[in-house]
């Protein structure tokens, strides 16, 4: 969201390059068959990801840059980006992608800042349009799944955002992708952009010119639960996106007037910053992590 402009290029590698995954394993299975490639044995009743409806591709994250509608997937492990390419999708002229979600059908959500709710296969980038039409003043909002409960396979989206980027509150809501029907559960103060879990846990990524925050949200009610201050991120001019990964968060970052985003590693459980990394050339306003994705990494 808000992102300024940047250049093509490049990304450093994580020093955990080599680290186990736990509690994902994600078992790909093939979309279009519907058959497991492997169907693994865990239940997720212990808050673990099920993966035995999982897409093929669904354990990584996802990017969309503002400048070049170019969506790619971003390794947590390694700290690479892979470019898909660029979307074609049936937007108002001069629309631009302003926030993303990834369901475990390997399907991504891509808002832009027209209001248009896009509907993308991320292996063939085929675009289509959705019926959504900006429910209770949801005209521009952050957005990620959440499943219902954890370890399980059904999910929601959850979005927050309002009619414009700037405004006094901005509404949580539940949104049903089925019927393109929102159900508000609260509003708040700062815009968020939002990710989910396959622990049922939603959070969100709020800054401004002063202050930042990494905050878990109550699901049913929109109460902020959890608070992790994050100083060093608030910043002006700022886009950003935000995923949760591994049991750690991702926030995607361009602040003060900075060239491209940048990277930011937070640590899970104390909010604590573990790690940068530069980009060249991307200007990243949405990240799509789906409900398939580790929920920690040793």
């Amino acid at each position: 969201m808000l992102a300024s402009p940047a250049m093509r290029g490049t990304t450093t590698i994580s020093w955990f390059a080599a680290a186990a995954l736990i509690g994902c394993g994600p078992a790909p299975r093939d979309r279009t068959s519907g058959d497991d490639v492997d169907s693994g044995s865990g239940s997720g009743g212990d808050g673990s990801v099920d993966p035995s409806n999982c897409a093929q591709g669904t354990d990584l994250v996802y990017v969309i840059d503002q400048l070049n509608n170019r969506l790619s997937q971003f390794d947590p492990m390694a700290r690479q980006f892979h470019d898909l390419g660029s979307l074609s999708c049936p937007t108002m002229l001069g629309a631009t992608p302003f926030s993303m979600g990834v369901d475990r059908n390997a399907f991504a959500w891509v808002l832009y800042n027209s209001g248009e709710l896009m509907h993308v296969d991320i292996a063939t980038l085929a675009c289509t349009g959705t019926t959504w039409a900006s429910p209770s003043g949801l005209h521009v909002f952050g957005m990620g799944f959440s499943t219902d409960q954890a370890g399980g396979q059904d999910e929601h989206l959850y979005v927050g955002g309002g009619q414009m980027q700037v405004q006094g509150s901005y509404t949580l809501a539940k949104v049903d992708t089925t019927t393109m029907m929102a159900t508000p559960i609260g509003t708040q103060s700062d815009l968020p952009e939002m990710t989910g879990t396959g622990s049922a846990q939603l959070w969100g990524f709020q800054t401004d010119a002063s202050t930042a925050h990494v905050v878990q949200f109550d699901k049913t009610s929109g109460a902020v639960i959890t608070t992790y201050p994050e100083p060093s991120l608030a910043g002006t001019g700022t886009g950003y996106a935000f995923a949760a990964w591994g049991g750690d968060f991702w926030v995607f970052l361009i602040k003060n007037g900075e060239p491209s985003t940048t990277v930011y590693q937070i640590d899970g459980t104390s909010g604590a910053i573990k790690g940068t990394t530069p980009t060249t050339g991307r200007t990243i306003v949405g990240a799509g992590v789906s409900t398939c994705a580790p929920t920690v990494i040793q």
